[in-house]
């Protein structure tokens, strides 16, 4: 996953190439010359999808750069619409760097690691002390792997019409082909353990079975993580 500091220099860097092939034309709109056409609007178009994977989907800022791109395109004037693209580009910049909006990839991916690292760490030392009840670890593991679940399922802003639970969280994000159906049955073990610690049905718990517990939610995250995926280098920032 590209970092922001990643993203915004990438968006003002597509920015100001949008612009090199683009002049103020004598009719009183931005025009390009014939021989790159072609390649503006291809920019352009990587920027308008940059903006629906990274603003989101049904951010005005996705939506808007395609409505106008679209309707000069659609009246041959290219270069007017890959100018305003280039502008909508910078200003979303700007106000993500100014704090007042966010990347929603980027604030899924923080939760994540926070999970694999911090939380799971707990779960590991909760495992191996002797003393403490395999519950505990395999209550912890649970709540890291629906923060997770949660995590990308808004990062795609897709929502959830029922009880927030693992295994709906886990059926959104499946209906939405992000996850495999043995993903999803994964996440139903992993829940079917945790309901038992929750209403303290003990005798179904034991320490392998909290081990293995810890393994398919590490496994899980490390899986959600990978959904954001970076596209091909000519769309997106190189790593």
């Amino acid at each position: 996953m590209p970092s922001q500091d990643q993203l915004l220099k990438w968006a003002r860097s597509q920015a100001t190439t949008l612009q090199q092939n683009i002049h103020w034309g004598s009719a009183d709109y931005w025009v390009v010359g014939p021989s790159v056409s072609h390649e503006v609007a291809a920019r352009a178009t990587a920027a308008i999808e940059f903006l629906r994977r990274y603003a989101g989907p049904d951010s005005e800022w996705s939506r808007e750069a395609q409505r106008v791109y679209s309707r000069y395109y659609n009246n041959n004037m290219i270069g007017t619409g890959a100018r305003a693209v280039s502008d909508m580009l910078l200003a979303w910049a700007e106000q993500v760097e100014a704090g007042v909006i966010d990347i929603p990839e980027t604030r899924a991916h923080s939760e994540l690691v926070a999970v694999s690292t911090d939380l799971l760490g707990q779960v590991r030392r909760l495992h191996e002390d002797r003393t403490s009840h395999p519950a505990a670890a395999i209550m912890l593991a649970g709540a890291g792997a629906e923060i997770g679940l949660r995590a990308v399922a808004e990062s795609r802003q897709l929502t959830l019409n029922e009880r927030p639970s693992l295994t709906a969280w886990a059926r959104l994000l499946r209906t939405n082909d992000l996850l495999s159906s043995q993903d999803v049955k994964d996440v139903e073990q992993i829940a079917g353990l945790r309901n038992a610690a929750a209403h303290g049905h003990f005798d179904e718990l034991s320490r392998e079975r909290a081990g293995l517990m810890e393994q398919q939610v590490n496994f899980l995250i490390a899986k959600l993580d990978q959904l954001n995926v970076i596209p091909r280098a000519d769309e997106t920032p190189s790593m």
